[in-house]
């Protein structure tokens, strides 16, 4: 692989992490504008929110596994 296809494939990927770190904050921050009593009704509660949105690969990266 050449140093320029090697700096694309970099580039692909940080793009992509930017894009899925984007979704899962928009994705949070709709779920927080939701109240306890809609959050119960889709079967949900605030502790839920981050677990729900975050891989279980993201939360190891971010060192948040295993802390709910």
């Amino acid at each position: 692989m050449s140093k320029k296809e090697t700096g694309m494939s970099w580039y692909r990927r940080f793009m992509n992490y930017i894009k899925t770190w984007r979704l899962h904050r928009e994705t949070i921050k709709e779920l927080n504008k939701l109240s306890a009593k809609e959050l119960r009704d889709i079967g949900l509660n605030r502790n839920d929110i981050d677990r729900m949105v975050w891989l279980d690969a993201d939360m190891k990266v971010r060192g948040t596994k295993g802390k709910q």
